[in-house]
């Protein structure tokens, strides 16, 4: 797995890096934007492990920027205390967040978590196309096109859309989400997954204030609604067990 590590501590870099390469992972460093937009283009990481607080730049902009050229998982990892500043990184994109400061084996925990769900979706499912009414969510580009609008989607994103499109009209439980998306078991993140949908529903929805496909069920989940180009009536909701 190739990383790249986005930081202005030289320190903090140095450290993780010959570290993570004694695990066997190809790593590559930048101290500055300007360096992390060279290395990321060049060296196609497969993985960006990045402090936001980079002088004079916005890096989650310029992660998007990147991502239209070369797609990758994005771990944040900062010093921010607030949990704003967490929904904040997720809403824009990133796949994971994880503050400082962090044990070696917190940080290796979430490297191995994303590597998961990197591959999971395509190793479960040969086909990258799932057609839910006007949607159609194409896992192996992380795409979605609706009503022949296509957006680009994060890979995370794309994990969360794909289990609700194999699930259309039925309700997708906030642990079943974590277990699919973010590849552990547990109580779900609600905060985590709930950034990622209303991100979702920007790319889906008509008007994402008003769901029309990606509904809240309260108190259990979220499911992706099956309408036909009439809007036509949709079976009964349930809950999806497995």
């Amino acid at each position: 797995m190739k990383l790249l590590i986005i930081d202005s501590d030289r320190d903090l870099v140095e450290m993780l890096t010959s570290w993570l390469k004694t695990l066997g992972y190809e790593v590559y460093r930048a101290y500055t934007a300007e360096r992390a937009q060279n290395e990321w283009l060049e060296q196609r990481p497969d993985l960006v492990i990045m402090d936001t607080a980079l002088k004079d730049v916005d890096m989650l902009a310029l992660c998007r920027e990147l991502r239209t050229k070369h797609d990758a998982l994005i771990l944040v990892m900062t010093d921010g205390k607030d949990v704003h500043d967490e929904v904040r990184c997720l809403e824009s994109g990133a796949d994971d967040y994880l503050r400082k400061p962090f044990f070696p084996s917190q940080l290796l925990a979430r490297i191995r978590a994303v590597s998961r769900r990197s591959r999971g979706t395509l190793e479960r499912r040969p086909s990258s196309l799932i057609h839910v009414g006007p949607i159609c969510v194409d896992s192996l580009h992380n795409e979605v096109t609706v009503n022949g609008k296509t957006s680009r989607l994060t890979p995370t994103e794309s994990k969360m859309l794909h289990l609700l499109a194999i699930n259309a009209n039925d309700v997708c439980t906030a642990n079943q989400i974590v277990t699919h998306v973010w590849g552990y078991d547990g109580d779900g993140d609600v905060c985590l997954i709930k950034a990622h949908i209303r991100h979702l529903r920007q790319k889906v929805e008509p008007d994402p204030s008003h769901p029309h496909y990606i509904l809240t069920v309260p108190g259990v989940g979220y499911t992706l609604i099956r309408r036909s180009a009439e809007d036509e009536n949709v079976r009964p909701l349930r809950v999806v067990s497995r």
